[in-house]
């Protein structure tokens, strides 16, 4: 109780000192590890900054992964390295792994009077008029400055800075190994995908500013998700569901894409007692923070998911998906299937018989059910 009531002091504290910010982010220039990167367009020198990490026990000799990790709307990068990097322990985690670690600034833009990220490559290469460009010789920069390796050069980024973690994913695919999201959601549609990117995802239920299902401003994660399972050619019937924390975290997982990409996707349900909402998260999921959660994801490189992947089996169809009455079960051969909730509790359970058998959920309330058929397991929404 004491470590959440600290929490939401800290994060109130640091969300007035951000919204009282105008032009610039001043707090950058008293921090110690502030970086600058320029370029000289005509006869003006222009300038980005970055707070950068370098692990405590930094070996030249060893080539060290690199983490662009990216703040939301209107904060400055040394409020967010210290709020992530320090109170959220992810500076403490590039300690233990070797990381390279930079916090990018977002530029301040008149018309929205603020600091954001603006998603997309304009094709300009200016580092202020062009943010995929600036990150991009970002990374040019830490490589020359760092050993790096460059199998493992990775983007996350929360609320507007996973929109540009998702840019960057469609725009850099080629420069970074996999992209992780806390938040966020996806601006652009047009991506110049050339090589498949693997991705994880976490997002709240409760999300008021970038809403689960959607809003007239923003895509829902479902049409994110299926987006970058066409992008990277995944079966979305290769989808596996597992609840977690007791029922209080879905895992979704896609595997089998392009070069053998996937894909996870964190529901968060409920985090500290409460509805999953905008933040980054930081409950344990299974012992696990969502900090090594997403770097265990980022450096097995789809290792694990693949390896368990049910690709070579008969795949199951599901549908309607919501399901208001009967739940069609579409597969070749007889199977024993159950109906769960997100609890474990076993609600119902048979044997499929024929083609496209169809069992009643008429009887359940509304709300998430795991099925599972065989040894594969799907997510179902039941709505009235």
């Amino acid at each position: 109780m004491k470590f959440n009531l600290y929490l939401l002091i800290f994060s109130l504290h640091l969300m007035t000192e951000i919204s009282a910010q105008t032009e610039t982010c001043l707090h950058n220039a008293n921090d110690p590890n502030l970086h600058k990167i320029s370029q000289v367009v005509g006869a003006e020198t222009i300038s980005r900054e970055y707070i950068l990490h370098v692990p405590q026990n930094y070996d030249a000799s060893i080539p060290s992964p690199l983490i662009i990790n990216l703040h939301g709307f209107g904060d400055c990068a040394s409020d967010y390295s210290k709020l992530i990097g320090e109170f959220y322990n992810f500076n403490e985690l590039a300690d233990e792994e070797n990381i390279i670690l930079a916090y990018p600034q977002g530029a301040y833009r008149p018309e929205k009077e603020d600091t954001y990220w603006e998603p997309g490559d304009n094709g300009v290469n200016e580092i202020d008029a062009n943010d995929v460009y600036f990150i991009e010789e970002l990374v040019s920069k830490l490589s020359n400055e760092f050993n790096l390796n460059p199998e493992m050069i990775y983007a996350c980024g929360y609320s507007n800075g996973g929109m540009m973690a998702y840019s960057l994913g469609c725009n850099s695919n080629d420069l970074f190994s996999a992209i992780g999201i806390m938040s966020g959601t996806m601006l652009e549609e047009d991506c110049s995908l050339e090589n498949p990117i693997p991705i994880v995802k976490f997002h709240g239920i409760d999300d008021e500013v970038l809403p689960y299902n959607g809003s007239q401003w923003y895509q829902s994660v479902e049409e994110v998700v299926n987006f970058w399972l066409n992008q990277n050619a995944i079966n979305s019937n290769t989808l596996s569901s597992t609840p977690l924390n007791g029922g209080k975290v879905i895992l979704d997982e896609y595997s089998g894409g392009n070069s053998e990409s996937c894909l996870q996707l964190y529901t968060i349900i409920e985090e500290f007692d409460k509805p999953g909402g905008h933040v980054w998260f930081s409950d344990a999921i299974e012992g696990s923070t969502p900090n090594n959660i997403m770097w265990n994801f980022f450096k097995e490189n789809c290792a694990i998911t693949n390896s368990t992947s049910e690709s070579t089996e008969q795949l199951i169809e599901l549908y309607p998906n919501p399901v208001e009455q009967n739940l069609i079960i579409d597969h070749a051969m007889s199977q024993e299937y159950s109906v769960s909730n997100l609890d474990g509790k076993l609600l119902l359970k048979g044997r499929i018989k024929s083609n496209a058998e169809a069992i009643s959920m008429q009887n359940l309330q509304s709300g998430m059910y795991i099925i599972r058929i065989g040894t594969q397991t799907r997510r179902v929404l039941k709505v009235e």
